[in-house]
């Protein structure tokens, strides 16, 4: 899946990147993945460091980041939603980087957030993530009957 229909090509120059980082610069990957979480780069950036921290330098997707005012866990997910990083939220839909399904905790929260934000891109990619796993409906109507927290 290519939620962003991006070339694939591209991904060895920030496989490099990553390594140069790591490498050279003795930075570590959680620290390169919390950069790039607060990240205002195109999209396609965010995107490719994102899928290439998780999948070739094993950082977390899933790994509790901070905590809400409620003392709540914020995952990578919902951070990204909260920053509107729409190429980390496109990665980490890909990575399945939230627990259980469409109707669930971690997915709803990050749709919560994105329809407060009245984001239309990162509701656009849940929806469409959603879609292509057969699951439109059961995300909305979670969505609907939810309250936002």
């Amino acid at each position: 899946m290519n939620l962003l229909n991006l070339d694939e090509n591209t991904r060895e120059a920030f496989s490099k990147m990553v390594q140069t980082l790591i490498q050279k610069h003795k930075i570590q990957p959680v620290d390169i993945f919390m950069n790039v979480l607060e990240s205002q780069e195109a999209p396609e950036m965010n995107y490719w460091m994102t899928k290439v921290l998780v999948q070739e330098h094993f950082v977390s997707a899933q790994k509790e980041i901070a905590k809400d005012e409620a003392d709540e866990s914020v995952k990578p997910l919902q951070a990204a939603c909260l920053l509107q990083n729409v190429g980390m939220v496109a990665a980490l839909l890909e990575l399945n980087a939230f627990t259980g399904g469409m109707a669930d905790k971690d997915f709803q929260l990050a749709a919560r957030i994105s329809s407060k934000h009245e984001d239309e891109a990162l509701m656009g990619l849940l929806m469409r993530y959603a879609q292509e796993l057969g699951n439109l409906e059961i995300m909305m109507k979670a969505l609907q009957n939810s309250p936002i927290q």
